[in-house]
């Protein structure tokens, strides 16, 4: 059974958000807190202040961090809806695959 477009659209906006090893660590940082100052953020990745901005901005685009402000500063926590969704397309994948079980043979069901 396919997915609805917009949740096609909608899972493929977050893959290619998370398409960058940057992205990922950043995420991977987020996740081991319930919320990252973007002092923190700056402090933990050897790169430009501009360059983890923008790396955030793809991220809050494709609806994977969330922020907020606190006073002069942003927080940034990860919003698991988007994560969540990723993770049940993959299962749904997972449980509804084909697989090739010889060469270029392809069958349906459990390999």
């Amino acid at each position: 059974m396919s997915a609805p477009v917009s949740e096609i659209d909608r899972i493929a906006g977050i893959a290619k958000a998370l398409g960058h090893p940057t992205r990922v660590q950043i995420v991977e940082l987020l996740a081991r807190q319930a919320e990252c100052r973007g002092a923190d953020v700056f402090g933990e990745l050897p790169l430009a202040q501009s360059t983890i901005s923008e790396h955030l901005k793809v991220l809050r685009e494709a609806g994977i961090v969330d922020s907020s402000p606190d006073g002069p500063a942003m927080v940034y926590c990860l919003a698991p809806e988007a994560l969540s969704a990723v993770a049940a397309f993959v299962a749904r994948i997972l449980e509804e695959r084909a697989c090739c079980t010889s060469g270029s043979a392809c069958s349906t069901g459990g390999c």
